[in-house]
């Protein structure tokens, strides 16, 4: 069920790279949600192909317990170790955008019915 791709990536298509500079972001969409944007992205040193979870964070300047919450979810999904359990790479704010953004692992395809 594991989505990943081993295809060679195109790095001059990055549009954002992690402070690492270990995982570059596409400008595709995978999925898009009421406050958090999913991107196709690639991870240089794995060779694979991940997703790339962007949060904006005026969405959440509204009320305080709604950060703390997302905190508290990138926490949670951070020591969750478990083969049925879609992995968890990295984190970062980048204040300069002002965005939460996570790593996690892709699945590009079925649903959890499947």
């Amino acid at each position: 069920m594991n989505g990943g791709s081993t295809q060679e990536p195109d790095f001059s298509d990055f549009v954002e790279v992690d402070p690492t500079g270990r995982y570059g972001r596409y400008n595709e969409i995978l999925g898009k949600g009421a406050s958090k944007t999913v991107y196709r992205a690639f991870d240089e040193y794995e060779g694979i192909e991940v997703a790339w979870n962007q949060v904006k964070l005026y969405d959440f300047l509204q009320r305080p317990e709604d950060l703390e919450r997302l905190y508290c979810e990138i926490h949670l999904l951070k020591t969750l170790k478990h083969n049925n359990i879609m992995k968890f790479y990295t984190s970062w704010v980048d204040t300069a955008n002002r965005n939460i953004n996570f790593v996690t692992e892709m699945f590009t395809s079925g649903t959890l019915r499947q």
